[in-house]
């Protein structure tokens, strides 16, 4: 008797550790803190949300009157050096105007997510006065920027 009461209390002890364990790690989002990246120059985000998707991704959003090639040479020198993979992509808005984004992807390392990076060029992100909701429209000579952060551990949750 005495044998199986020492049994059972250790399983329940083991069981109860790896929920814990496991609990932990699901809530773990990066550090919590907004994104620093030099080449943002100690801006602060526009706006923060978490979506719902089956990844659960954080947004954050800058937006600010920037040189865009100077912007992307600034941030290749950094994050290609902190082992982000950056690409380009052109193409045509409703507008008929051309445009650039700069993209940048980080893999996830356990127990942090992916990190995703894009730099807009002549969009602008507005806030709406009636809403918690913002808007984005064209405008030369600004920039719009979204670090994305995906979260990491996943399983079983």
């Amino acid at each position: 008797m005495k044998k199986l009461v020492i049994k059972l209390s250790l399983t329940f002890g083991i069981i109860a550790a790896a929920l814990l364990i496991m609990f932990g790690l699901r809530s773990l989002n990066g550090d919590g803190t907004v994104p620093s990246y030099r080449f943002l120059a100690g801006r602060n985000p526009i706006t923060c949300e978490t979506r719902r998707t089956p990844d659960e991704e954080t947004y954050y959003t800058y937006s600010f009157k920037a040189d865009f090639n100077d912007l992307c040479s600034k941030a290749d020198a950094e994050l290609i050096a902190a082992g982000f993979i950056g690409k380009n992509l052109t193409g045509k808005s409703l507008s008929v105007n051309e445009y650039i984004t700069r993209y940048y992807w980080l893999k996830g390392r356990f127990p942090r997510g992916p990190v995703f990076i894009n730099i807009n060029n002549s969009l602008q992100y507005i806030e709406l006065p009636n809403s918690k909701k913002g808007a984005i429209g064209e405008k030369d000579g600004w920039i719009m920027i979204e670090v994305i952060y995906g979260r990491g551990w996943q399983w079983p949750f």
